[in-house]
């Protein structure tokens, strides 16, 4: 593990030592790294503000009493990293959460600097809601007939317009913000692509990986607030995670991560133009690295994780400036539809997937 800790901080100085001219130049796409760019079906997974050294690598503390038969938090994650694509220069694109979302289904984060809910919530609307006319990733696909399907893990209903779950006072797991669908006027008045966004059940979802004709080309998964990292208050409501501190959080998102992408990976949905596309949203300012072009919070979203699973997947790293306008444009690319606002320009990560002759 330490040379390749090692190897990683490396390559995380070369791009530091870019950050000045990242801001200012758009580096050209390797075009000749990946000589095809059709995907058969995309899945991501979006996780929740921690930066790229925690969760990379990460290790329990000598005295946290909660994970004392662990030395690693993150087993899973840094195992990823270490046999698949990974970014080691990946960015949010701003804080907090919420507008790092829209960035990835829509090209922009409309200069939403909140985590306010949708003017669709129920009840609601409430004061600094949120909608938008923008086209969408969803407008997109539909419009080339490719399927799609949203997973909101512990959201209690299909097409839920609430903006938590459970109630209060129990843990946050369901939070809006998180769910960037709802956001946009055509889906959110749309019972047809309401019905598209369902509540994440493993048990659920792996019956449907199980039939591929059944799942969808398009699959966005955001899980609950304990196993997507970001942590959870209120009071535990069994079966819920008790995710009251960092490292227990992190530690459940790794279990998450081991449980989803393996029966993902282990199905008949899962080709070898397949891939997992598995990002943090930003770093909850935990590092002030920024890069990738101008931002309100002068740093943009942080320096992040992302990685890249594939059927045939090799131990492939960027140091190139990504960020959440690089994941669109790459899906976007794989599915042959038209860039939207910010992934025009931005780069793609196709360098992360390996070519079918390596």
């Amino acid at each position: 593990m330490k040379p390749f800790l090692e190897n990683l901080k490396r390559s995380a100085g070369l791009a530091i030592a870019c950050t000045a001219l990242c801001s200012t130049i758009a580096l050209a796409d390797e075009d000749g790294r990946n000589n095809r760019r059709d995907f058969d079906r995309v899945f991501v997974i979006m996780m929740e503000n921690h930066g790229f050294d925690q969760v990379i690598g990460a290790l329990v503390s000598t005295a946290n009493a909660e994970l004392p038969n662990q030395q690693q938090l993150t087993p899973f994650i840094t195992h990823l990293a270490l046999t698949q694509g990974l970014a080691t220069y990946y960015f949010g694109t701003t804080h907090p959460s919420l507008p790092n979302y829209l960035a990835t289904i829509a090209g922009d984060f409309f200069g939403v600097q909140d985590d306010n809910d949708s003017c669709f919530v129920q009840p609601g609307p409430t004061p600094g809601c949120h909608h938008f006319t923008a086209t969408n990733i969803v407008d997109q696909l539909e419009g080339k007939n490719i399927s799609w399907e949203a997973f909101m893990e512990s959201a209690p209903t299909v097409g839920f317009l609430g903006s938590r779950a459970p109630a209060a006072p129990g843990q946050k797991l369901y939070a809006q913000k998180h769910n960037p669908f709802v956001y946009f006027d055509d889906i959110a008045k749309s019972p047809a692509r309401l019905a598209k966004i369902k509540p994440f059940d493993l048990a659920s979802f792996k019956t449907q990986l199980s039939l591929p004709a059944a799942m969808p080309r398009f699959v966005y998964i955001a899980p609950n607030q304990c196993n997507d990292q970001h942590g959870t208050g209120g009071t535990i409501v069994p079966p819920s995670t008790d995710c009251s501190t960092d490292e227990a959080t992190v530690a459940a998102g790794d279990l998450f991560l081991k449980n989803t992408v393996t029966a993902i990976t282990a199905s008949p949905s899962f080709t070898t133009h397949s891939a997992i596309f598995i990002v943090w949203d930003e770093n909850d300012f935990s590092g002030q690295l920024g890069c990738c072009g101008p931002s309100p919070t002068g740093v943009g979203g942080g320096h992040a994780t992302a990685l890249v699973v594939t059927k045939n997947g090799k131990p492939l790293k960027s140091a190139r400036p990504f960020d959440h306008y690089s994941l669109l444009a790459t899906i976007e690319d794989g599915f042959d539809l038209p860039r939207l606002v910010n992934a025009k320009t931005a780069n793609t990560m196709f360098d992360l997937i390996p070519r079918d002759d390596d």
